[in-house]
């Protein structure tokens, strides 16, 4: 366990870092207001984090933002990102999203291309497995933990895209096609593997009423979409995703935006375990360490975000999530709750595009998080 001097010493450090980064950022930011003409706007941030599972990680995010026509003053900025990344358990992820908005935004697109060596951990539930078999635990399985941590670790590629048509006010819809190969080995005697070859196609939706991509203060968006995978098609197992998120922004004067959300992921069919969901990753921030994984997860969150300073503020956010694998198994004790803060810079006022670090802590549970762009925005 690592002792409160030595958390506070490693903060202590980012928070150094992180003022340098901006400052660097800052000067660039300076440079490109003074050029009215220039279309390309860049943010480079190297980051540092850590988290229970895989320890510190270091890495660079960067982030192009641009008009893909001049004369296009409705269509909000298009994007390209880059995300890389390095832990000290030997995870790898390179990760490259974009987002694209033309034909004064009567069109979207997503593009999201990946592959990365993860090794990270899943939980085995003692109780859950002798309560299917029909017999008691057996005392030697009875600990505090009620289980215990399987390490595993998972090649993937990826590469994800969408179309979206303007169809009725700031409705969109549209279709995605989704490629992935994983093959995942258990660190377990045998060293079982599963691997997966998954082609899914589904269905896009989005009603977005924002009054900014980047950094929205007011004005809601919806999201629903589904993934179905067939072996009729080349994929390894028949299951579908859905996936739904609401996030609605209530402006609290001129420097406070209050942010309330649902989520939700669902997986049903012939459920991989890959194709499960985890609380966690990046959304809701303090759950990092793969321990509550099910077919379903769900989450409502909140986030407070206020600007003391014409280019620094902070945020604070709180929620509860579960995971479950059915409607049977909701009830109050799969409850998980997550509570953390940020700081953010405004690294291109223009755009509103900002950078920043939130810190998060969960049942048992807490994470460090680098972002460029607010939580939520993708």
């Amino acid at each position: 366990m690592i002792k409160t001097t030595n958390n506070l010493n490693f903060f202590s450090i980012l928070f150094f870092i992180f003022c340098i980064t901006i400052n660097i950022n800052s000067q660039e930011v300076k440079e490109e207001k003074s050029e009215d003409e220039k279309k390309l706007r860049k943010v480079i941030i190297p980051t540092v984090s850590y988290n229970n599972s895989f320890k510190t990680s270091v890495g660079v995010m960067a982030g192009l933002f641009y008009n893909l026509n001049s004369t296009d003053t409705i269509s909000p900025e298009s994007s390209t990102m880059f995300i890389g990344r390095y832990s000290a358990n030997k995870t790898w992820m390179t990760i490259l999203p974009s987002k694209f908005y033309f034909k004064e935004d009567k069109y979207r697109s997503l593009l999201v291309a990946g592959l990365g060596s993860i090794n990270f951990q899943t939980f085995v539930d003692y109780s859950t497995i002798f309560d299917n078999i029909g017999i008691p635990i057996p005392p030697i399985f009875q600990g505090e933990e009620g289980g215990q941590f399987i390490d595993y670790n998972t090649n993937v590629q990826f590469l994800y895209a969408d179309f979206l048509i303007n169809v009725y006010d700031r409705l969109y819809a549209g279709i995605n096609i989704i490629y992935a190969h994983n093959k995942t080995v258990f660190d377990v005697e045998g060293n079982p593997s599963e691997t997966q070859n998954l082609f899914g196609f589904g269905l896009s939706t989005e009603y977005d009423k924002r009054d900014n991509q980047m950094q929205p203060i007011k004005g809601f968006n919806a999201k629903l979409t589904t993934n179905t995978f067939l072996e009729s098609l080349g994929s390894t197992a028949n299951y579908s995703n859905i996936n739904f998120q609401y996030n609605h922004f209530f402006q609290q004067g001129k420097r406070n935006t209050l942010l309330i959300r649902a989520f939700g992921q669902i997986s049903v069919g012939d459920v991989p375990f890959s194709g499960q969901n985890v609380v966690g990753r990046d959304d809701l921030r303090g759950y990092s360490n793969g321990k509550y994984r099910a077919d379903q997860v769900y989450d409502i969150q909140t986030e407070y975000r206020h600007w003391f300073a014409e280019k620094w503020g902070y945020v604070a956010f709180g929620g509860v999530a579960t995971a479950i694998d059915g409607p049977s198994d909701l009830s109050f004790d799969n409850l998980l709750p997550a509570v953390g803060a940020g700081i953010r810079f405004m690294a291109i006022p223009k755009s509103r595009i900002t950078v920043g670090m939130d810190v998060a802590a969960g049942k048992d549970d807490w994470g460090l998080y680098f972002r460029i762009g607010e939580a939520f925005g993708r």
